[in-house]
């Protein structure tokens, strides 16, 4: 399994080096995004067989520093800086309150959670969560909602649909005609949107409550990388967010 979860982390940079030269509009995100995936492939590893806790690795997000500072556009940069520079103590609380309150603000979402999802990654992985008829919007592991969703055939069901965690990664089966904000099930009142040139990734949008969550249909595109294939497709969320909707939990770069 964890071999396996190792690969997963290599073929999402594969799959990204690919997407690369087809979005020329999502070119500078998904090169930031490629140094992002290296840090957390390498921390990952770093982690095996060790206590999956961030406390005791602050060491790591010093290093997510300064990734930030070289890599990162200027606004990014000059937060990480500014991060750099604070106690230990006081960027450790800054840490955990952002883990209690669930939010922050959108640069210092990217760099927490860069720094946090390799640990809960990790600990989800480990942990025994029942997450048979689970069928709610937060995790059933960390609590954290989904920022995403895929369709995919499996041992147990044909087309389901599953939630992913914007921290733990952890998935979970939900309804796939319910809205993830509102729980509104009317088909009238449940919109698909995407682009013709590239059915797989669709955006789900609700006029009820005006959210929408990304799908990605593996049916479609076997070789999707849910999370990558969603930052390749920013221009589908501006696109949406153009016509009012709102995203129910925004992706890792706030979009």
């Amino acid at each position: 399994m964890k071999a396996f979860k190792q690969r997963e982390r290599e073929y999402a940079l594969e799959r990204l080096r690919s997407l690369r030269s087809r979005h020329e509009e999502a070119r500078e995100v998904l090169d930031f995004y490629e140094h992002i995936l290296l840090f957390q492939k390498e921390l990952y590893e770093a982690l095996e067989g060790k206590e999956a806790n961030w406390r005791k690795g602050m060491k790591w997000l010093y290093k997510l520093l300064d990734l930030c500072v070289q890599h990162g556009t200027q606004p990014i940069g000059e937060r990480a800086q500014e991060l750099k520079y604070t106690e230990r103590e006081l960027l450790g609380q800054a840490v955990d309150g952002f883990l209690k309150e669930k939010k922050a603000e959108p640069i210092d979402r990217l760099i927490f959670l860069s720094f946090l999802q390799p640990f809960y990654q990790r600990m989800a992985e480990e942990a025994e969560v029942n997450k048979e008829e689970w069928f709610k919007t937060r995790c059933p592991f960390c609590g954290f909602k989904p920022h995403l969703s895929y369709i995919a055939d499996t041992e147990e069901v044909e087309g389901g649909r599953f939630l992913v965690c914007i921290l733990c990664g952890t998935e979970w089966l939900y309804n796939r005609n319910r809205c993830v904000s509102c729980g509104n099930e009317e088909d009238q009142h449940i919109n698909y949107f995407y682009e013709e040139e590239n059915r797989a990734v669709q955006l789900q949008a609700c006029d009820v409550c005006g959210k929408y969550i990304k799908l990605i249909d593996m049916r479609v595109n076997g070789l999707a990388v849910p999370q990558v294939d969603d930052i390749a497709t920013l221009a589908l969320d501006l696109w949406a967010q153009e016509r009012g909707y709102t995203r129910f939990e925004p992706n890792i770069f706030g979009l």
